[in-house]
């Protein structure tokens, strides 16, 4: 700004008229450069002034016109001086009205009325993903105080610093879009708003601004990420107010983020191993799988595992501790994120007086950590040593009633075994041609269950030997050789005889 003025020459008692025309800065005038000209005049002098005549203008505009005249006279001058406007814009992706060409929100800067404590000027919004595009200056985004990474379903209140040095109370009002589309809503359901006290000097207040409470999906609606803004003005502002100019105060954009409610939620399911049967003998040993789901969003930790063993089995497998009918995973799983899984194995073996039928093993989660490595309660089951709390073989790792997903079993079925054997002997070791001799065979089931349906297969060497007679009561037929035993218990043993004639002549054999 440059200052012109005329020489104006006097003697002594001279007097000064000074008037204005314009006017400074107010709080709520228009967007718009304006012109301040201050001119003088002398009024009076005790001497004669030969080239001007003292007083004789008596208004601005008169001088004005005699000054702009570039008339002869020397006695009055101005001063012209241009008050610039300067403006605050926003810096959210232009979908939100950022820029001017976008009808972006946009304040004029009048000192002392604004929000935090920095503020700079710009000319044209900053359009920006990441709501930092003006703050080129410093950071000039800090009227709110809250820290802006959500949870879904969270109470809202914002917390706020501002300054309003004005006569009039101001508003501050802050929109978040919490749907994800792009838009702040008009209609009050994403936005709040606070007064400002006139004559906060230029000190910042503190402002509480109670927002809508988030909604319970936004992490999802928004893919994690939005944007927040809050204007100030002393002009009168509604949730329509989002985009657009207002008079004075400031615009602040933030970026938002959402985060779904925690929730710990761990599932086990165990199975047989892919190359296990789930027919076993006694004495096998039996592979299982065990997986454990994090179906939660944060991390599990230090996850504890224990396995029920049934009572006709027994732990064969190092990496477990057995206490009683339980074993414990001797190292628990260090974590899982979410979202993840880990398997772990477990080995048993079969007893070997373990009756025919089903087998059932199950395992439980029995302890974890969640956030900060404190322990964690399941969402949707109950970490404890309770074996009743799954009766279905099902695989199914969302929780039912009755059955809890952090307790899973897996059966096999032990199929009938026995161990049957045969003696045969003769009554003599010599016989001669034409004489009898008895032989006789005794079969035995050594376990360890009943065996049923024994056929013992005896052809006689019919080119030595006839048949006589057995005594079986007609379970043995000398024709097949077959002796139909039938059932044995365990232990059991049963015996026939054979009477057979040693032939007179032998014919060759078969």
């Amino acid at each position: 700004m440059s200052l012109f003025m005329k020489t104006i020459k006097y003697t002594k008692h001279a007097l000064l008229f000074v008037c204005m025309t314009g006017g400074l800065l107010t709080a709520g005038h228009a967007l718009a450069d304006e012109t301040v000209n201050n001119c003088a005049e002398i009024m009076s002098a005790n001497e004669n002034d030969p080239n001007s005549t003292p007083g004789n203008k008596g208004s601005t505009a008169a001088i004005a016109t005699a000054v702009d005249a570039e008339s002869n006279e020397n006695d009055e001058d101005c001063a012209v001086l241009t008050v610039q406007s300067i403006y605050d814009w926003g810096d959210a992706p232009d979908f939100y009205g950022t820029t001017a060409s976008a009808s972006g929100a946009v304040h004029e800067i009048y000192p002392g009325l604004h929000l935090g404590v920095a503020l700079d000027d710009e000319t044209d919004g900053q359009a920006s993903t990441d709501a930092l595009g003006d703050d080129q200056n410093g950071d000039d985004e800090d009227g709110v105080i809250t820290e802006l990474n959500l949870t879904d379903g969270q109470a809202l209140t914002l917390s706020l610093t501002a300054s309003n040095a004005s006569s009039t109370d101001a508003n501050v009002m802050c929109w978040i879009d919490y749907d994800g589309n792009g838009i702040f809503a008009t209609d009050g359901s994403e936005s709040g708003s606070a007064l400002i006290p006139a004559g906060s000097a230029d000190a910042a207040i503190s402002v509480s601004m109670p927002m809508p409470v988030v909604p319970a999906h936004a992490s999802t609606a928004t893919g994690g990420s939005s944007y927040m803004r809050c204007r100030m003005t002393t002009a009168t502002m509604d949730a329509s107010n989002a985009t657009g100019s207002l008079p004075d105060g400031e615009v602040e954009d933030y970026a938002v983020s959402f985060t779904p409610v925690p929730v710990f939620d761990l599932a086990l399911r165990k199975s047989l191993a892919s190359d296990q049967s789930a027919t076993v003998n006694v004495g096998d040993t039996v592979n299982y799988v065990i997986e454990v789901f994090n179906q939660g969003n944060i991390e599990a930790s230090n996850v504890a595992i224990m396995d029920y063993i049934p009572a006709d089995m027994q732990l064969a497998d190092s990496n477990w501790t057995l206490n009683g009918t339980q074993a414990s995973l001797n190292t628990p799983i260090a974590a899982i994120p979410a979202g993840g899984f880990a398997t772990v194995t477990i080995a048993l073996k079969v007893n070997a007086n373990a009756p025919v039928g089903v087998l059932r093993n199950a395992a439980e989660i029995v302890s974890a950590n969640g956030v900060g490595g404190s322990p964690a309660t399941d969402a949707d089951s109950s970490f404890d040593s309770d074996s009743a709390n799954d009766v279905f073989v099902d695989d199914v790792i969302d929780n039912t009633s009755s059955d809890e997903d952090d307790h899973d079993i897996a059966d096999v079925t032990v199929q009938a075994s026995a161990d049957v054997h045969m003696e045969k002997t003769v009554d003599k070791l010599r016989v001669n041609r034409g004489e009898t001799f008895d032989y006789t065979l005794t079969v035995t089931n050594d376990g360890p269950h009943a065996a049923t349906g024994v056929v013992v297969n005896d052809p006689l060497p019919i080119h030595a030997v006839d048949y006589l007679n057995d005594d079986s009561s007609d379970a043995y037929d000398p024709v097949t050789g077959n002796w139909s035993v039938g059932s044995l218990a365990v232990g059991e043993s049963k015996v026939i005889n054979i009477t057979v004639r040693v032939k007179a002549r032998s014919i060759a054999a078969p």
